[in-house]
């Protein structure tokens, strides 16, 4: 039996173990071929729906603290999200243990596994045990895994090996095992690739090695679209920031990946299309590539190494329509160029940011930019709460803003009618967010104080909180896992409710809630660095990390029940129009709407005159006096 056919039968099996393993005997074939036929028609439940994320990372050269930095954005909506951020643990595995591997579903719970994390143990609903999740199969498990903060995607582990997520446009489509109408025959997609790349690797070289394998081997998955059928992960080690992009091949089986190291001093954002352009085949430290690669490519005819012409891999494997879309270029190249311009006064002053980004044209954007300065996590926090502010495409200015300058724009039409043409521009900070994080690794550092700043909800109103990579818990108030129930035990639904009750008014409101967002986030960076002075002088390991996770604790419940507070200060002040500051004369006004606002929705027009200027006269016959 060759080892191609070895490969395929494991893959139809779903028996995922190494294929000379002396321990996989032949009665747990035959208990897993069964296994299998009762999993692989099941399906996993619906699929997670595409967040369309933001993702970014700097370079420790180019951070004012040493620090390498990669924010993201999760920018989901269409559906539900289980909310919780989970501690997944270390574990030691048997010698012959296999893997299980989930297709997660939208809301809560994304999957049911007391194997997996405490976390995700079954929980009793309405009386009734929940079902644990069925596998869609398995891999060879290695003898340790490391503990992990692990939300829809992996996000950091105990050794600082962080990721950050942007799904990405693709040439090709795969569908899951168990997909029977589709034929689905791939194992991984990007949310457990992130999570056994946590489990298996310390650094982001091994992260990639390792999903890039897997995903070549035992077939990669993305969104049932082309538009989001490619996936973009940033990550960074102690040392190193990476790119990863990951598709299908063409026979929905396989993978195509490949990896750009990011120059110590430079930056990089990712808005929901493939970054890596020219690949420098000879230069082995900066990039990395999946070895079916060029073949792939030459023999679809998307690259012809005879022409000469460099290998740029968004050229050769990213989407773009046959009909030229220019709302599709922008909603990712608006963003590129937003944050460039942010940190590039030279990019700023000379690039067009009219250019959408696509395939046939993407040489005009770099992949990577150096900031005029070294920057801080307080930047990240405020460009991810960015809406264009002070630039042609501001959303806080114009018509669809309101009378008090909304940057939100719902997407979407109403049902039954006749889709427009056109769009709204797209932000860095949506209101369809769901959480937010700038995650920092030091090579200077013991790993533990690795630092997750999240924050809940759409980032321009929440606050990041230091979450550590050896902390072990969350604050109570960080726990609550659903987006169908409201819960004033839930700091996400604070957040939650802040932002949507600003939309009332959100001028009028902005000054109170960001006045609040900086006195808690200046907070936050001071009790950052209590914990690093705290956990210093301590000798034993896990007394520091018992320190750092009590602090960062009582810390999130502190901010939890101060957005409560703001929460409750903005609906008594802000109700019915009408700005309420107190209960004496002169402490209830109303504030109006401005002139230009009024002029465009036909104030100065009322009364209207009767159509056609007829029509009877009024009678007092008709009337009698009271």
């Amino acid at each position: 039996e060759t080892e191609g056919r070895r490969r395929r039968r494991r893959r139809y099996l779903l028996i995922m173990a190494a294929p000379k393993s002396p321990r996989l005997s032949c009665a747990w074939i035959g208990l897993a071929f069964l296994l299998c036929l009762s999993l692989g028609f099941t399906g996993g439940g619906k699929h997670v729906a595409s967040a369309k994320c933001t993702a970014i990372g700097v370079g420790k050269d180019a951070t004012s603290d040493g620090s390498i930095i990669v924010a993201h954005t999760d920018d989901a909506g269409s559906d539900a999200s289980d909310l919780r951020l989970v501690r997944v643990p270390a574990k030691d595995h048997k010698a012959d243990a296999l893997r299980p591997v989930y297709r997660f579903r939208d809301g809560y719970p994304r999957v049911v596994s007391s194997e997996r994390a405490p976390g995700y143990a079954p929980a009793k609903v309405k009386g009734e045990e929940e079902e644990e999740s069925k596998p869609i199969g398995y891999v060879k498990e290695v003898s340790h895994t490391y503990a992990y903060w692990d939300q829809d995607y992996a996000m950091m582990n105990e050794y600082q090996l962080a990721i950050g997520e942007s799904t990405c446009g693709a040439r090709t489509l795969a569908y899951p095992f168990g997909d029977l109408e589709n034929h689905g025959r791939a194992l991984f997609e990007i949310m457990e690739l992130s999570k056994v790349a946590l489990e298996r690797c310390k650094t982001a070289r091994c992260a990639i090695q390792t999903m890039g394998d897997l995903g070549v081997e035992y077939g990669f998955y993305g969104e049932p679209m082309m538009e989001d059928s490619g996936e973009a992960l940033i990550l960074a080690d102690k040392e190193e920031l990476w790119v990863f992009h990951i598709l299908p091949s063409p026979d929905g089986a396989h993978a195509i990946w490949a990896a750009q190291r990011v120059p110590d001093d430079q930056t990089v954002v990712i808005a929901n299309d493939f970054v890596i352009q020219e690949i420098d085949f000879n230069d082995t430290e900066n990039f990395m590539h999946s070895s079916n690669m060029l073949r792939i490519a030459q023999r679809e005819g998307w690259w012809r190494e005879e022409n000469g012409e460099p290998f740029n891999f968004f050229r050769t494997f990213g989407f773009e329509p046959k009909e030229y879309d220019p709302v599709l270029g922008l909603y990712s190249g608006r963003r590129m160029w937003r944050f460039n311009s942010l940190i590039n006064s030279e990019f700023n002053a000379t690039f067009d940011p009219y250019v959408g980004y696509i395939p046939s044209r993407c040489t005009i954007y770099p992949t990577f930019t150096k900031p005029d300065m070294k920057l801080s996590v307080e930047q990240l926090f405020g460009i991810l709460g960015d809406h264009y502010e002070g630039t042609p495409f501001d959303l806080t200015k114009g018509l669809a803003a309101g009378p008090f300058h909304n940057p939100n724009r719902f997407e979407g039409h109403a049902p039954g009618q006749k889709v427009l043409k056109g769009g709204f521009e797209r932000p860095i900070s949506i209101y369809r967010g769901t959480f937010s994080f700038v995650l920092q690794t030091f090579a200077s550092r013991p790993d533990y104080l690795g630092v997750a700043w999240y924050g809940q909800d759409q980032p321009s109103g929440s606050v990041f909180v230091p979450i550590y990579a050896g902390q072990s818990s969350l604050g109570a108030s960080f726990a609550w896992p659903k987006q169908s129930e409201f819960s004033l035990d839930s700091a996400w639904w604070a957040f939650n409710l802040v932002n949507n009750w600003m939309q009332l008014g959100y001028s009028k409101m902005y000054g109170d809630m960001l006045t609040r967002k900086l006195e808690l986030q200046e907070e936050a960076l001071k009790l950052h660095g209590l914990v690093v002075e705290a956990t210093e002088f301590v000798p034993v390991e896990s007394v520091a990390k018992a320190i750092a996770t009590k602090m960062s604790n009582v810390f999130m419940d502190h901010v939890a029940r101060s957005w409560w507070e703001l929460a409750f200060k903005l609906i008594a002040k802000y109700s019915n129009g009408l700005i309420t500051t107190g209960e004496g004369p002169g402490e209830r006004k109303g504030v109006g709407y401005p002139d230009w606002w009024l002029e465009k929705v036909g104030y100065t027009e009322w009364p209207p005159r009767r159509e056609g200027g007829g029509g009877k006269k009024n009678s007092s016959k008709h009337f009698t006096k009271a």
